[in-house]
């Protein structure tokens, strides 16, 4: 399912907010209930958004569809024929467990199943959504060299040149797309002077939000391949293998990830042990630097 053509005004703030009331419907709630329910402001994010039709009642449609696309929700026909929304049943102890300040749990999630999702469908010989694949490219972009926040100063060229204008191509899924990759932790932006801003993608928060799901001491090939299987868009093989021909450097670990990992082990959160034997290393290339890791330990996931 494409989300940036079909549902533009799906966000993960509208996920959350409909996941946080479904916790507590056991039995569902009709789409029109749910309407009159939720309206907060939340469900509105005006930033860019296009405005056809971009209220809450609309955000809320959109999000239902994308939360069933990524496996948060089922729906069924009531005996009136309306549809009732429920949250899956393996979600819904995760939802029940996120504080209520606190969205990192549920970001972390969202994450997980629109990577998982990617992957389930390109291993079935399927198209990825549009938000996966651009997120997949865009992590494989040297984050040293950031996109314009402005469509028209770089972006629009850069996806074209990497023939990924059928992920995004407009000025509008731009901006709906920025909104997903903040919303899920793996950008921001940086403003230069008055008129410049740059999208500067950085995984660290993702890794760190997973690292109690990773082996805490595992030679660093193996390591980094389990990874991508709890965070495909990280770099999994089979997803890049999804992204037009050409349209990024092939990485073992991308530079994003590479940088990701040197920011946690210089805040004591991984330690990455040098090898010498180049046969048996992740390699991970930042610029013109490059080191070879033979073993990856957690030292501590940060709470």
């Amino acid at each position: 399912m494409d989300y940036l053509k079909r549902h533009m005004l799906a966000s993960v703030p509208a996920l959350l907010v409909i996941s946080r009331y479904l916790v507590t419907q056991l039995d569902g709630m009709e789409e029109n209930e749910l309407q009159k329910v939720l309206r907060p402001e939340a469900m509105t994010e005006r930033r860019g958004v296009s405005s056809a039709g971009d209220d809450p009642s609309n955000v809320l449609t959109s999000s239902l569809s994308v939360g069933e696309d990524l496996g948060l929700f089922d729906s069924e026909r009531s005996g009136r024929g309306r549809r009732v929304w429920k949250l899956r049943d393996g979600i819904r102890e995760e939802v029940g467990r996120i504080p209520p300040a606190d969205s990192r749990v549920f970001r972390s999630l969202v994450l997980r199943l629109l990577s998982s999702r990617a992957l389930e469908e390109v291993r079935a010989g399927n198209k990825p959504s549009d938000v996966a694949l651009a997120l997949t490219w865009i992590l494989l972009r040297d984050p040293l060299e950031p996109l314009s926040m402005n469509w028209d100063k770089g972006p629009e060229t850069a996806f074209e040149k990497a023939g990924m204008r059928n992920a995004v191509e407009n000025v509008e899924q731009w901006g709906a797309f920025r909104r997903w990759v903040r919303s899920l932790g793996i950008a921001t932006v940086a403003q230069v002077g008055r008129q410049e801003a740059y999208f500067l993608v950085d995984p660290t928060r993702a890794l760190l939000d997973v690292l109690d799901r990773l082996p805490q001491q595992e030679p660093a090939e193996q390591w980094f391949r389990e990874l991508f299987e709890i965070l495909p868009v990280l770099g999994h093989p089979i997803l890049v293998s999804a992204l037009p021909e050409g349209s990024a450097k092939p990485q073992a670990i991308p530079a994003s990830l590479a940088l990701a990992a040197q920011k946690l082990r210089r805040r004591g959160l991984l330690n990455l042990a040098p090898s010498a034997d180049a046969s048996a290393a992740a390699v991970l290339r930042i610029g013109g630097q490059s080191w070879r890791i033979g073993e990856v330990r957690v030292a501590e996931v940060a709470e």
